[in-house]
């Protein structure tokens, strides 16, 4: 087996792992009509779309009732819109795990409701270096300063910032992960294309995770 070019791979959750936008813009104008009477357009979804949970549900729902409040009908509507697990996902993770290669998750949504995605997909989070949910840090991407608490783990285990890689669907995950210094491959399933994210600099993007292993081993 050639040597692997990162010593840690970290993903991003959302349309990354797993696929989201659809399932999930379904799910906040069902609760956006329910329970506030507001008529959600995917015009206002993509404008707010990656932002932590907290403050999108704030902007969508217009402030309409208290950030508990909201977040809790949110979450009581869940099981009726559920991600789609990607085909390439868990056989890609546990290659990476299997050829020693740290694997971990830096995302945007809060830590319980990633926490339980992952379990309802059977990622095998107990081998994972890191889960990171928005709620865990003051800052968020693209703000490179997200990166903190993963560089500082890693570092423990003796890992630099050259040797790890971060892969996300986004613009802002490119931005955070090139100004904190670490490697970013871009993956088409979200809301930017092939040719969006190399015009902003992505000097590797896939189409889906079934082309991130020739990338990284």
């Amino acid at each position: 087996m050639p040597k692997p070019k990162y010593k840690a791979v970290i993903f991003d959750f959302d349309d990354t792992l797993v696929e989201s936008r659809a399932v999930k813009w379904a799910h906040h104008k069902h609760v956006a009509k329910k329970f506030y009477d507001i008529d959600l357009t995917d015009e206002v979804l993509r404008v707010h779309w990656g932002k932590p949970l907290n403050t999108l549900i704030k902007e969508i729902y217009q402030n309409s009732d208290t950030e508990e409040n909201m977040m809790k009908v949110l979450k009581s509507t869940k099981h009726e819109y559920l991600k789609k697990l990607y085909e390439g996902s868990l056989p890609t993770i546990m290659t990476l795990l299997e050829n020693n290669i740290k694997v971990g998750v830096v995302s945007a949504t809060t830590k319980h409701f990633l926490v339980e995605d992952l379990k309802i997909h059977h990622f095998p989070i107990e081998h994972f270096i890191i889960i990171q949910g928005a709620d865990e840090t003051e800052v968020h991407k693209p703000d490179p300063r997200v990166f903190l608490p993963l560089l500082e783990k890693l570092k423990k285990e003796g890992i630099k910032s050259k040797d790890i890689v971060y892969i996300g669907d986004s613009l802002n995950d490119l931005e955070a992960a090139h100004g904190a210094g670490i490697d970013f491959i871009g993956v088409a399933t979200g809301l930017y294309s092939v040719e969006e994210f190399k015009k902003q600099g992505a000097k590797i993007v896939i189409k889906d995770m079934s082309e991130l292993l020739q990338n990284i081993i």
